[in-house]
């Protein structure tokens, strides 16, 4: 519980700083700076005015406050809205997501050691004839059948584990041994 707590806190922190950081609507200048011509990369510069209105997203209101000596003719500016409220939602998903496999995964390893290594008791069997046709005659007709059908639970997830383990251990084993991948 004290986990998720964090993590909500955590979440909000992080809107709140990004509300601070970063607007929806902006106008981007790219403008070609006169390079050498013996240069074989392109320079460019890139200038950014938030908040903007679309009507004023030009050279002259974005570039030449900030910098009065580039050329405006060659500069290519453009008008972008983006929605960060569902980015930041979205981004909120993808960590609440992993977060949440994170815990299941430290709950399974928690789980391990409970499930393999719990003691089975050794039940001595004599040498008898039993008739199977026969219900009375069953050896099993003693069993407490909740307690049979928990062994039974217990018994079927550890043979997936084992199968599931066995498949990792041979995908490994193709992967790094043979450098072969399964189909």
């Amino acid at each position: 519980m004290l986990q998720v707590q964090s993590t909500i806190y955590l979440l909000l922190i992080c809107v709140a700083v990004s509300q601070a950081s970063f607007e929806d609507l902006r106008c981007k200048c790219v403008c070609p700076r006169v390079t050498d011509k013996n240069s074989t990369k392109p320079n460019q510069a890139i200038y950014i005015s938030d908040n903007f209105d679309p009507s004023l997203c030009t050279c002259d209101n974005v570039v030449r406050p900030q910098n009065p000596q580039e050329l405006c003719p060659r500069c290519e500016c453009k008008y972008e809205s983006r929605n960060t409220s569902t980015i930041k939602v979205v981004v909120i998903f993808i960590i609440c997501v992993v977060s949440l496999l994170f815990v299941y995964m430290l709950f399974l390893l928690c789980l391990d050691p409970l499930i393999a290594h719990r003691p089975t008791r050794y039940i001595e069997h004599a040498d008898e004839e039993v008739n199977l046709d026969d219900p009375t005659s069953s050896h099993m007709a003693h069993v407490n059948p909740s307690l049979a059908r928990q062994r039974s639970i217990i018994n079927r997830v550890t043979n997936e584990q084992k199968k599931w383990k066995g498949t990792v251990q041979e995908q490994r084993r193709n992967i790094y041994d043979r450098h072969a991948m399964l189909n």
